[in-house]
């Protein structure tokens, strides 16, 4: 019979973190009292919490016996490993018989429970660490890759000391009571600022992946800005604002125009009225204080984005993420483009769910949209990829009729097509655009002239601009 006792037990010269009295009274708890069974596999998700590998046997052939409802006893358990052909390797029915008299009670088995995660908690990180240096020395290694294993490996060890899947009910209600007596009007996540789109998906949802999609000019980063914008100024939600596209001051410009409703055209060249002035300092406080959080990295990745996030998530500062744009995003590895872009929308829906927080990925049409008779954009014009659609939980189109027609009467209106929600029904959605601002309002109410809630101050220029201090 091989010697369990004396398997490897040090790591690089120094003992491996575990408990063998701690493993042998709490096996011990369970054949002595069977109820401890249903503590212990709530918090031990698999025989590693176990160090000696003949525990590790007999907490495999419990968990059997567990799985098929046969009580527990010395007699059912030899026979279970001895089904598994592992009744000799583990010491025979003697070593049940000495592991139960080890105890005289259960009354500390949630203590040993609780010291049995804690040393396994510690040789995991061992391993993880082990595994990070072994790959990181190998001369093919990719630093990006090698850190993503690394900070997944890490992330999931830790979620294993909070995840519990079997509560009480009552540790649902209690939040779903909270969640129901904080919303406003039937909004339980977060508003966008678009009132008709804000009742029909009840605010965005964590963990949902959403798809905005438009082709080239349409107004896709309008929206999206809007939509931050709203959330993190308005609302103070933590949003990161992950832009591929365009730099964070065209952004912060963006931005400005759109919360003082001042034309850009005016501010790029310098020149404003008083009002105008007036209405752009008062909008630079608000914006700075806001928790919106802008990455203009160009070069970004899948890997780096879900490091960034992380780092945020764990600071307590993202409670929405949007990325723009989906196709400009870097995977790391040369292959298909379909199946590249299929990767980074799976990881952005994986980090949608590990993060528990919506993600806004925009993405780009494909040129049938602008065929002849298309009168609207359809879930097959995603570019590149099938898993775009399939990962999605909501699908967007933006559309403006003025990009086609350039009619004066359809300059300030503007279409959110809800073509795909995975949780509740399709719809259009009527807007207002305002492209002197590039933002998005609620559709202007019948009878107001297109923009005309919106229209500004067309007074005589005042000369250049100076803000002091902003």
């Amino acid at each position: 019979m091989p010697d369990f006792e004396n398997q490897q037990n040090s790591y690089e010269g120094r003992q491996v973190p575990m408990d063998l009295d701690a493993e042998r009274c709490l096996l011990g708890s369970i054949l002595r009292d069977p109820d401890v069974m249903g503590e212990a596999i709530m918090i031990i998700k698999d025989e590693s919490f176990f160090y000696l590998e003949k525990h590790q046997l007999i907490w495999t052939a419990l968990c059997t016996l567990n799985r098929n409802v046969t009580p527990i006893d010395l007699v059912t358990l030899a026979a279970e490993l001895e089904t598994m052909n592992k009744l000799s390797l583990v010491g025979g029915r003697e070593y049940l018989f000495e592991l139960m008299e080890s105890v005289a009670s259960s009354a500390n088995a949630s203590w040993h429970i609780e010291l049995l995660r804690k040393k396994a908690t510690l040789r995991k990180l061992i391993k993880s660490s082990s595994a990070v240096i072994k790959n990181a020395m190998d001369p093919a290694a990719v630093p990006d890759e090698v850190l993503q294993d690394a900070e997944r490996d890490i992330f999931a060890i830790a979620d294993d000391q909070i995840r519990d899947s079997l509560k009480p009910i009552q540790n649902f209600v209690t939040p779903l009571l909270e969640r129901l007596n904080n919303r406003k009007d039937g909004i339980t996540g977060i508003r966008t600022g678009i009132t008709e789109l804000d009742e029909l998906t009840n605010g965005l949802q964590k963990s949902d992946l959403i798809i905005l999609a438009a082709r080239p000019g349409v107004g896709k980063t309008s929206f999206a800005l809007t939509i931050a914008a709203n959330a993190a100024i308005n609302f103070q939600q933590n949003v990161a604002f992950f832009s591929l596209e365009m730099d964070g001051v065209q952004l912060a410009q963006r931005l400005l125009c759109s919360q003082a409703q001042i034309d850009q055209s005016k501010l790029r060249n310098g020149y404003l009225n008083s009002d105008e002035k007036k209405k752009l300092i008062a909008a630079v406080t608000p914006i700075q204080k806001a928790p919106l959080y802008v990455d203009d990295n160009a070069d970004l990745g899948i890997m780096e984005l879900m490091s960034k996030a992380r780092q945020l998530k764990r600071k307590g500062k993202l409670d929405l993420l949007i990325i723009d744009y989906l196709q400009l995003m870097k995977t790391g590895k040369e292959e298909n483009r379909a199946v590249a872009i299929g990767a980074i929308s799976r990881g952005l829906k994986i980090l949608a769910k590990e993060m528990q927080i919506p993600v806004i990925a925009l993405a780009q049409l494909s040129r049938k949209v602008e065929e002849k008779g298309r009168e609207r954009p359809q879930l097959s014009d995603l570019r590149e990829s099938g898993s775009i659609e399939q990962d999605a939980d909501m699908v967007w189109f933006v559309e403006r009729k003025f990009v086609q027609t350039h009619r004066e009467e359809d300059k300030h209106t503007a279409e959110l097509i809800v073509a795909k929600h995975r949780n509740g029904s399709v719809k259009d959605i009527p807007m207002t655009f305002i492209p002197e601002y590039t933002t998005f309002y609620d559709a202007a109410p019948e009878g107001d002239g297109g923009g005309e809630a919106y229209a500004y101050d067309d007074a005589s220029d005042m000369g250049p601009t100076d803000f002091g201090s902003y």
